[in-house]
């Protein structure tokens, strides 16, 4: 080998690390490379993100239903309209008046008196749709009541006589003659239907239905009474005796009582505001009208008939009342 083929070699060789040298290197960088990547990837992963935890749903309660069963109180006050209509003979069928005085053949008074009233209620409704819609029920109370009616209707009347009956005797009031009654609720109960529109928690209907009542009365005949006076030879009322001169009989007005339950219907409009799941409060105007009650007056002669026997009074009561229910589910 000559020089020249000597250092051609030396150069080939050297050219050939260098070569494989720079490979290397650029082999380094690609590794050093993708390892910084590698672990600023990892380090990216371990910091903490800016996103917070999930967040829980938000819980929406079901929509409020007057659907179900309750029970509850109520009170308030009621008045009852008094409207009575007397007709008939008076004093008495086929009585002639003495001088020139006509007695009254007929009357028409009326009057407000009004009380207290509370009890007692249960019932049920159904919601159609909750939330908001329409509401069907039933609903039953019964409430103590304590209205008074007095009444004390004057009723002027002169001297008569019955010439059919007792001829010979005269008859004129040992006082004013006037009849007084008085009557008193006991209680009154519904059985009534309830129809209305809810919204939400606040409820509006109508009622009707069945109303019923206890009623106490009590009556007096015409004042105190009457005063029989019988003519000599006459015979004298309620006696089997003739008079040999001329007799005075006092003739008391009687007494009557009686106790009755009355039926009838009865409407009304109110509304309800549920406070609670399960209380409510409620208020109300209920009008019960429980048809007539006829009577004859409690002054009687023997075999004579009543004055004023074709009596009739109209019986109606106007309620307004607040009321606490308790809805069970």
């Amino acid at each position: 080998m000559t020089r020249l083929e000597g250092c051609v070699t030396r150069l080939g060789i050297v050219r050939g690390n260098i070569f494989t040298g720079r490979r290397l290197r650029q082999s380094l960088v690609v590794a050093a490379g993708a390892l910084s990547l590698f672990a600023g990837s990892a380090t990216a992963a371990d910091l903490p993100t800016r996103k917070g935890p999930p967040i829980a749903p938000v819980y929406v309660p079901p929509p409020f239903t007057w659907t179900g069963f309750y029970v509850g109180v109520n009170a308030g006050g009621a008045w009852a309209n008094g409207n009575r209509n007397n007709n008939g003979l008076f004093p008495f069928v086929g009585a002639v008046p003495v001088g020139t005085f006509v007695p009254a053949v007929a009357s028409r008074n009326g009057g407000n008196n009004s009380g207290f009233i509370g009890g007692v209620q249960a019932g049920y409704n159904y919601q159609f749709s909750p939330g908001q819609g329409f509401v069907l029920g039933v609903e039953t109370d019964i409430d103590w009541a304590d209205i008074s009616r007095n009444k004390n209707n004057s009723v002027p009347f002169g001297a008569f006589t019955l010439p059919t009956v007792f001829p010979g005797t005269v008859f004129t009031a040992s006082g004013l003659g006037a009849a007084t009654r008085s009557n008193n609720n006991q209680y009154l109960g519904t059985v009534r239907l309830r129809a209305g529109y809810a919204w939400d928690r606040f409820l509006l209907f109508a009622t009707g239905g069945l109303a019923y009542g206890g009623v106490n009365n009590n009556g007096n005949g015409f004042g105190a009474g009457l005063i029989a006076t019988t003519a000599p030879g006459s015979i004298i009322p309620g006696t089997a005796t003739i008079a040999t001169v001329p007799t005075n009989t006092f003739i008391g007005g009687a007494t009557t009582r009686s106790s009755s339950t009355k039926a009838g219907w009865t409407l009304g409009v109110g509304g309800e505001y549920a406070f609670t799941n399960n209380w409510t409060v409620k208020a109300e105007y209920l009008y019960a009208n429980f048809g007539s009650n006829r009577n004859a007056p409690g002054l009687v002669l023997p075999g004579v008939a009543s004055a004023f026997n074709n009596r009739s009074r109209s019986v109606d009561v106007n309620i307004v009342r607040v009321g606490v229910n308790y809805k069970f589910w």
